[in-house]
């Protein structure tokens, strides 16, 4: 109960308690006035006065805090004031709770897949939060609908999947169990996977306001414009093409106006929207509209300059520079063609490309800025390979990886291995290309990594190389881990598995994946760990572990296994790290 109710209510008792013996006073007045015709005492009517307006003032107060439709003459006595004030009090708690789901829904909604837009399961959960978010805004403020407190209190299923998400390395073991079974029962099981392994996130809720864009030409055209009502916008081209006639959508406003003295080329037109300042102009997914722009070449790390042109669906020709992203994420358009070329040139060295393109099959190798692929056929690209070539191709590597439809990013691949899927029927949405002087040319350089344990009661911890991962002497197991290079390395990636408790052994899987189970009391009991990728040769891996009752094993290194299977002997931590070889 809000305190402005709670005054009143303090306000009423005191009124009956200093004025509890009135009635008996006025009875006793009104009896002698009656028999001998003496008045009230001077006190005695200063005493009713007082009263009648504190009354007043405290109904009056009543009335406007309950913002009531309530006649004034309807109340009539201290309990009807304080009736009133308790029902007020009751509706306010209501609506606290009302707004407070709708919150909780909000957020809901906001759950994103960080690779697949269209994860089936979280669009069975959005449906639900839609379906409450509808019934919640029309109920009234005084029928509190019936699943409103559930969802704040985070009992409801919905609310359980956004506690999982928000929280889950501040869930303790049986608050996790319990939510995941609560998730499980409602969503299903895949859902579940997929919160456990990261792959759900709240995105950040950026409201759109239509943006206020300043028109070249001033008052009296703009004016005029706005007066007016627009049943149909002219897109006129450059050139002596024969106008276009498209209907307008809501909130449609001109980018680029002409100045008055100015032919009228061009005009792009999209939905009206407040455009963040730390939006970037490409990567990321970000679309660029307007001309492609001019690329800089600067050499990344020490690589070569190169230009890669992407043809994308929906905005066509941008081009792009060495290890800058080329394409779109989580918009589902797919780069239809691509070209490479090394500028500024260098002599005796040539890029040479291929691409497999739907319904098309493989095309053949390209070269030096030719396109892979086509424009306006709408046939997506699905995989690509890169190469060099010429009397300097020995002394150069090319790498490069893409972003692949209900995949997300690819390892690295170099020097002609191919990139994608065949046969699948997935969308690159993107790629990345550059170029980088030999690694056997190169001293190799020192190779970082991140180890991160969710170890027993404690949750997720993060460990440098060489650093103890885990604890000792306090009978905690280790229940997952991951790893990952950090900074990453060109053409290295890491790999590891791990025994698992009433599991058995994992798949090995890609640096950053959990290896292990959080939420399910379930103890690593032995893994490995292991580099792949064209620099793997010139690194080894090694690790080691402290197990229950056998504690620290020797260094084991390059995919063998450390640990025990079958006996029940939990991993208590463990050590990687990552050296070049001599």
């Amino acid at each position: 109960m809000e305190a402005p109710h709670n005054d009143l209510l303090q306000q009423i008792a005191q009124l009956s308690e200093n004025y509890a013996n009135l009635a008996d006073r006025l009875s006793q007045a009104a009896k002698q006035l009656q028999d001998s015709g003496l008045p009230p005492s001077d006190s005695l009517l200063q005493e009713i006065a007082t009263y009648s307006r504190n009354f007043g003032a405290v109904k009056k107060q009543a009335l406007e805090a309950s913002k009531s439709a309530i006649a004034p003459g309807e109340i009539a006595s201290l309990k009807d004031i304080q009736n009133l004030i308790q029902t007020a009090a009751a509706s306010v708690g209501k609506a606290e709770i009302r707004d407070a789901a709708l919150k909780v829904l909000d957020r809901i909604l906001a759950i994103a897949h960080r690779e697949q837009s269209d994860f089936a399961p979280l669009q069975s959960v959005h449906g639900k939060a839609r379906e409450l978010q509808r019934a919640i805004s029309e109920s009234s403020p005084t029928q509190l609908h019936s699943d409103a407190e559930s969802l704040v209190s985070g009992k409801h299923p919905v609310a359980a999947v956004l506690a999982l998400v928000e929280q889950q390395d501040k869930l303790d073991d049986e608050q996790w169990v319990i939510l995941e079974e609560t998730v499980s029962a409602a969503f299903g099981k895949q859902l579940a996977v997929a919160i456990s392994r990261g792959k759900l996130t709240v995105a950040e809720m950026v409201k759109a306001a239509p943006s206020q864009v300043e028109p070249a030409f001033k008052a009296a055209t703009a004016a005029k414009m706005a007066a007016q009502p627009l049943p149909e916008v002219i897109i006129i081209p450059s050139g002596n093409v024969a106008p276009k006639q498209v209907t307008v959508a809501p909130q449609i406003q001109i980018l680029e106006s002409p100045a008055p003295s100015a032919p009228m080329h061009e005009v792009i037109i999209v939905p009206s929207v407040e455009v963040p300042k730390s939006l970037q102009t490409t990567g990321s997914g970000n679309i660029v509209f307007g001309t492609p722009r001019e690329i800089q070449q600067v050499p990344v790390e020490g690589g070569l300059g190169i230009k890669v042109l992407a043809h994308i669906q929906g905005i066509g020709d941008r081009t792009f520079g060495a290890q800058e992203y080329a394409g779109t994420k989580a918009q589902g358009r797919r780069v239809e063609g691509f070209g490479i070329n090394i500028e500024p040139p260098i002599p005796g060295l040539q890029v040479e490309y291929m691409a497999h393109v739907e319904s098309v099959g493989d095309t053949a190798w390209i070269c030096d800025g030719e396109l892979a692929g086509f424009r306006g056929q709408a046939k997506r690209i699905e995989g690509f390979a890169v190469r060099l070539s010429g009397p300097q191709a020995d002394k150069y590597d090319v790498f490069y990886s893409a972003h692949i439809q209900n995949i997300g990013d690819t390892d690295v691949s170099s020097n002609g291995d191919y990139c994608g899927t065949r046969g699948k029927a997935l969308r690159i949405e993107g790629i990345k290309v550059w170029i980088a002087p030999s690694a056997s040319s190169q001293v190799a350089p020192t190779v970082g990594l991140k180890v991160l344990a969710h170890i027993q009661g404690i949750g997720d911890r993060t460990f440098s190389d060489k650093e103890y991962a885990g604890t000792k002497a306090q009978g905690r197991r280790v229940e997952g881990f991951q790893i990952k290079l950090e900074p990453p390395t060109a053409g290295l990636n890491l790999q590891y598995m791990a025994h698992v408790e009433g599991v058995g052994d994992t798949a090995w899987i890609s640096e950053g994946e959990l290896a292990g189970f959080r939420g399910k009391a379930k103890r690593i009991e032995g893994f490995a760990a292991r580099l792949t990728g064209a620099s793997a040769d010139k690194y080894d891996v090694f690790y080691t572990a402290h197990i229950q009752n056998v504690g620290d094993t020797p260094v084991t290194s390059n995919g063998q296994y450390c640990g025990t299977r079958a006996k029940g002997l939990r991993v208590e931590g463990m050590t990687v790290w990552v050296e070049a070889k001599a």
